[in-house]
């Protein structure tokens, strides 16, 4: 009956397939001794891997023996690697249940790549489905936590979900698997454990069919968190934009909803944003422009009409010196240097990335800086000089745009806004005899 069960969880839930070759995951337990067992009645094509985390000393060799001896009994390709678990888990401050998890699935991963498996089948079945449902809502979880584990999750398969332990272990008893028992599972350190010898029997008690209960509870919260995302993505687009890397959020239509914490939290959370910065950063939504709120890869600045999300810069040096022999720089941005010295059919470009200017008017080095507070120039056709800060306002800069603008000078002039506007004072006239051309390739 199992056998069948388990040919159709598979076909119903598009698993695999008969030609996709498969890396199972075997620990030697119950479960995935049983699964071995499937996959062999039922002819697939797959390999064994096996993690020894070192965790049990004898006990973790003598299982990697006992598997090890089932894949070549069976003619199976077989992948071994023994783990310091509790060393990773000390550096990456991880629990060690946590620890072996990353390891496992972080090598799994590397196997299926190397080797060119298709999918990665491991034994979890109905009481690990529930079993993390609680671990999750102990945690503290979103919507996304009670979903529970799905059948299939990118290259990641669970052909055992539709059965129960119970179920599993008497398949086993009438086909004569033989297994190892983890001494792990008994004791009650671990938070899963506790789950599974306290908290479910309790729940068993008041309802026999609990397990089955809960696996179509999790089948209900699946459909209930796609349409969820589906309304995310649809006020997300409503909501924001990209230009170039970064991303703007609108703050007046943000501002606007009710849910904007929960809108918020969806959108960022790509962005490795914790619901703590996240609170912050909706607690600021009224203040002053310039907020700046981090997460580990990414950095949002609150400017006047935006949230923007951007990858923050690197710290450079604040100025670049170019001398009059170089022809291109590289950092902290790409300019390219022309001299031209026969300017009569030359013609000024209109690219904002080109600049021409007169090479006898400036003085070498020149100098690429940030722009600070206080500095001025004659933008190109004014008669007047003018603040750069009012020039950025005038031209709507963002706070990033203002970050990331390099201000090219000769001395303490200003020649050139990169990318934008050059100062009037250097530009190409009737007495220009050689012209710079300088350009700047984004």
């Amino acid at each position: 009956m199992m056998y069948q069960q388990f040919l159709d969880y598979i076909e119903t839930n598009q698993l695999f397939s008969k030609d996709d070759r498969i890396l199972v995951g075997v620990s030697g337990g119950v479960d995935s001794m049983a699964m071995a067992d499937l996959f062999l009645k039922a002819g697939f094509t797959f390999a064994i891997a096996h993690c020894n985390f070192g965790l049990r000393e004898e006990e973790s060799e003598n299982d990697q023996e006992f598997v090890q001896s089932f894949a070549s009994e069976h003619d199976l390709a077989f992948h071994t690697k023994k783990f310091d678990t509790e060393k990773f888990a000390s550096e990456n401050k991880l629990s060690v249940q946590m620890a072996a998890r990353r390891l496992r699935y972080r090598w799994f991963d590397q196997l299926k790549k190397r080797y060119n498996y298709d999918v990665i089948a491991m034994g979890h079945n109905k009481d690990d489905l529930v079993e993390t449902f609680f671990i999750n809502i102990s945690r503290g979880t979103g919507l996304k936590g009670i979903t529970g584990i799905k059948p299939r999750n990118r290259d990641i398969v669970r052909p055992l979900l539709f059965a129960t332990r119970e179920e599993i272990l008497k398949y086993s008893a009438e086909n004569d698997i033989a297994y190892r028992e983890d001494s792990s599972n008994r004791t009650v350190k671990y938070s899963r454990n506790k789950i599974r010898h306290h908290i479910i029997p309790e729940f068993q008690r008041l309802n026999p069919r609990f397990l089955e209960t809960m696996r179509e509870n999790t089948e209900r919260f699946q459909d209930a968190y796609t349409i969820y995302l589906k309304a995310v993505e649809e006020k997300k687009a409503e909501l924001t934009f990209e230009e170039g890397s970064e991303l703007y959020i609108d703050i007046y239509k943000l501002n606007n909803l009710q849910e904007k914490n929960t809108y918020l939290y969806e959108i960022l959370k790509p962005f490795g944003f914790t619901k703590e910065v996240i609170h912050e950063i909706v607690d600021h939504l009224e203040a002053e422009p310039g907020k700046e709120f981090f997460s580990a890869t990414h950095k949002l600045v609150k400017d006047r009409d935006y949230l923007i999300v951007a990858t923050p810069e690197e710290e450079t040096t604040s100025r670049f010196y170019i001398d009059e022999w170089i022809q291109r720089i590289e950092k902290p941005i790409s300019l390219e240097f022309k001299l031209i010295e026969d300017k009569q059919d030359y013609r000024i470009p209109r690219d904002p990335n080109k600049a021409a200017i007169d090479y006898d008017k400036i003085q070498f080095p020149l100098m690429l800086k940030k722009w600070q507070q206080g500095d001025y120039f004659k933008p190109f056709g004014f008669a007047h000089y003018k603040k750069l800060k009012d020039f950025f306002v005038d031209r709507k800069y963002s706070i990033l745009d203002k970050e990331r603008t390099w201000i090219l000078a000769s001395g303490e002039k200003i020649i050139w806004i990169v990318g934008d506007r050059l100062d009037d004072r250097f530009r190409v006239d009737n007495h220009t005899r050689r012209i710079l051309e300088i350009t700047y390739i984004r």
